[in-house]
């Protein structure tokens, strides 16, 4: 069997996998209950005793506010442009890589002329490949059916999990299987294709949705799959790699400061509270 296939075969095996069993590797953990802070009611407080020389009570203030760090919100509760900026320019970084990778490959595999690529150059070529797309092409079913819908859905999966809808989502695995793929790189090398233009983001989409669950459900689960540390962050990174890299380099959102005021004491001689600046970080 082709080399190819049989890597893309382990990786779609890889996938059905962590979708199915991944609700069955730990008794579920509420991540609401562990994660979001609880709150008490503050209690005010302050002595009318004589033996106080101080005219003026600090309050008694009774918080239990919990402070958990590297809590997990998925999907994020809104759109988060920034990361998505971040995503799209490591797939600019990714798509050189690929591109080299494919060039590699047989001409058998591609059904790229690279001898064409060669006398005339790669900017002449996308040129003519441009102008003569889209037409239906004759690569393996394999790349069409089974590479270009996971690349659709993984497309997908970089909208989704930066808080976008799924429709919002579909958009941009159009856009991106359409402007920067089968027009932008793949155009250097060979003519647009009409069935990837169109099975890309669909079925990719369809991929995709596949993909948030299965994702939500391992992260429910401590980002674990059969109980395996090793198969949840494989798993996750080969269903959102981007996502997944930005996270374990430590990405966060982008830090929400509140200022207001807030009662800090009591005047007993004035008979009127004090009244302070609070400072609320949310991180």
């Amino acid at each position: 069997m082709n080399p190819l296939k049989t890597i893309l075969y382990t990786i779609l095996i890889s996938l059905s996998c962590s979708s199915v069993f991944a609700q069955y590797t730990e008794p579920t953990i509420n991540y609401q209950s562990l994660h979001q802070p609880s709150f008490s009611e503050n209690t005010l407080a302050y002595s009318d005793t004589p033996e106080s020389s101080n005219p003026y009570n600090l309050l008694s203030l009774t918080d239990s506010t919990t402070v958990q760090q590297n809590t997990i919100t998925y999907p994020p509760s809104k759109r988060d442009f920034r990361r998505l900026g971040y995503d799209s320019a490591m797939y600019l970084g990714a798509a050189v890589i690929s591109f080299g990778i494919l060039y590699a490959m047989p001409e058998s595999v591609t059904n790229w002329d690279k001898e064409a690529m060669k006398e005339n150059g790669i900017a002449y070529k996308w040129k003519q490949n441009v102008k003569a797309g889209p037409v239906w092409d004759n690569d393996d079913w394999v790349l069409n059916w089974i590479t270009h819908p996971y690349s659709g859905g993984v497309y997908y999966m970089t909208a989704r999990s930066s808080g976008f809808t799924w429709y919002e989502s579909f958009l941009y695995s159009a856009l991106m299987s359409t402007c920067f793929w089968e027009y932008g790189i793949e155009a250097f090398a060979e003519i647009p294709s009409k069935q990837d233009l169109i099975i890309t983001p669909v079925l990719g989409s369809v991929v995709g949705e596949g993909f948030f669950y299965a994702k939500k459900s391992i992260l429910k689960h401590d980002k674990r799959v059969l109980k395996s540390r090793f198969l949840g962050y494989t798993s996750l990174f080969l269903m959102d790699p981007f996502n997944t890299l930005l996270d374990s380099f430590g990405y966060k959102d982008r830090t929400q400061t509140q200022l207001g005021l807030a009662p800090v004491g009591f005047d007993k001689v004035a008979n009127k509270a004090i009244w302070g600046v609070n400072l609320n970080i949310q991180f």
